[in-house]
């Protein structure tokens, strides 16, 4: 039997903490469905606002936090904050998700799965609303130890909940890893889309071959886009589509883009 998933522990008790609640704001980027046109969800990224006003990206902060233990605490939040948002989106656009990067350390959490289902439980979110963007690495490493990393994966996807393959193009090769995990998307890596790299029709290819929905990340330039098109992506995101912005605006988008 899984953990029964506990309640977040309040950050006023950690007074010593690096990393304090009030200073961590989540921006959400647009995901764009280059075939049937519109906004259909976004990315909730993670920003930590420091007193000067200079917004720090989360490769900034997260080691630290993970290095004084507060990882899985701020990802619980993270994932709480982004299911509200999505179930605040349905007034906007039925179907609207949201997609949360997923670390190996919060994968590893024995309440994990628990915990998500008690969110979304709570939020009245369709479970495929929710997509948990794993590092390709991380998803690698998973299917080899066939350990309780990807025992939760598949009691992910069990719930419905969908899984994708973060930053795919950086880490082992998608053939060697995808029979044996249970992911739904493929989030080609921006490096790969912007780099014209030969990866990136093979990438496409594959995802197809397994039918999976591929993502083109960090597409900047309209010729990217128009590549990515071309070659048959189901779904862009990047600069040429929106930058991370507030709930609010997504909202706004949500509704006049459709």
């Amino acid at each position: 039997m899984r953990p029964v998933a506990s309640p977040p522990r309040p950050w006023a008790d950690r007074p010593t903490s690096p990393v304090q609640p009030a200073q961590l704001e989540i921006h959400y980027q647009p995901i764009a469905d280059v075939q049937g046109g519109g906004i259909v969800g976004a990315e909730a990224l993670l920003r930590r606002r420091m007193p000067s006003g200079v917004v720090q990206i989360a490769a900034r902060f997260l080691p630290l936090a993970e290095a004084t233990g507060l990882l899985v605490e701020i990802g619980r939040r993270v994932i709480d904050r982004a299911c509200g948002q999505a179930a605040t989106w349905q007034a906007f656009r039925r179907g609207a998700w949201v997609t949360v990067n997923l670390s190996s350390r919060q994968l590893a959490d024995p309440a994990l799965v628990d915990w998500v289902e008690a969110v979304l439980t709570r939020h009245a979110l369709r479970p495929d609303l929710l997509v948990f963007d794993i590092p390709e690495y991380v998803v690698a490493e998973s299917a080899l130890d066939g350990g309780p990393r990807l025992q939760h994966m598949r009691e992910l996807a069990d719930l419905g909940v969908r899984i994708a393959v973060d930053d795919a193009g950086t880490g082992a090769p998608a053939p060697s890893y995808l029979p044996f995990v249970p992911v739904s998307m493929l989030k080609i890596d921006g490096r790969v889309v912007r780099g014209d790299s030969p990866l990136l029709p093979e990438l496409v290819a594959l995802g197809q071959q397994r039918e999976l929905t591929v993502l083109a990340e960090g597409v900047e330039l309209e010729e990217q886009l128009a590549q990515v098109t071309e070659l048959g992506v189901d779904l862009v995101q990047g600069y040429a589509i929106g930058r991370a912005t507030s709930p609010d605006r997504i909202a706004q988008t949500l509704r006049n883009w459709t």
